[in-house]
């Protein structure tokens, strides 16, 4: 989750939020097949149509940004360098769902949780350091305590990770299911980054957005 976290917010510090959020979508793709061969989860025929779906609404919003960057004078190699580091992201959050759903057979949400916060802490003061030393210079200061953001980010992380293992506790849930749920905050995410950021082209990107997540939805019946 760490390296998850670190490449996420590499990647939305150079991009479009509203581009790169519908991406996640691979993670749905991964966690789908994961919980087929992994979990022995039991998958029907037209859900692998969704998967199709998705791909489809992936490519044609790939197609969508690759206009919007010649109009803004935005190169193919610093796009795709963007891309990676958010699929880079994806990968290790599907990694990370994987083994989630093997400690949740011993152990409590609370205890997972504990866990996880320590362990990510840690790497994340970690990269910190790193940063820092790379730079030669303190990347902490004091205005940062003053941003009522960042506390509201860990309360939230918090919340959201307390219903996230709670759901994983159970033994009747399909991992392949919750991986799909948690697609829901692209939607808030294209829409947000959309009007707050006054990103272009947010008619075809809700369009194409729409498309991933009927894939989504036909995955999930």
């Amino acid at each position: 989750m760490a390296f998850a976290w670190y490449f996420e917010v590499l990647s939305f510090k150079k991009y479009y939020l509203s581009s790169l959020q519908p991406l996640s979508a691979i993670e749905v793709v991964l966690s789908f097949f994961v919980s087929m061969f992994v979990f022995s989860e039991a998958v029907a025929w037209w859900q692998f149509i969704g998967v199709f779906v998705v791909v489809l609404g992936l490519f044609l919003l790939n197609k969508n940004d690759v206009k919007d960057d010649q109009k803004n004078n935005i190169s193919k190699k610093y796009r795709y360098q963007c891309i990676m580091y958010f699929v880079l992201a994806c990968i290790f959050y599907a990694s990370s769902s994987l083994v989630d759903r093997y400690v949740m057979f011993t152990a409590t949400s609370n205890q997972n949780q504990y866990w996880f916060m320590l362990f990510v802490s840690g790497f994340l003061w970690l990269f910190l350091l790193i940063e820092c030393l790379a730079k030669k210079k303190v990347l902490v200061h004091k205005n940062d305590f003053n941003n009522p953001f960042i506390y509201l980010i860990g309360v939230m992380l918090i919340i959201a990770d307390q219903f996230y293992f709670k759901a994983l506790a159970d033994p009747s849930s399909l991992l392949s299911v919750i991986s799909i749920i948690r697609q829901l905050s692209t939607v808030v995410a294209v829409i947000f980054g959309a009007f707050y950021f006054k990103e272009p082209n947010l008619k075809n990107k809700l369009v194409y957005l729409a498309i991933i997540m009927c894939g989504i939805i036909i995955i999930l019946i």
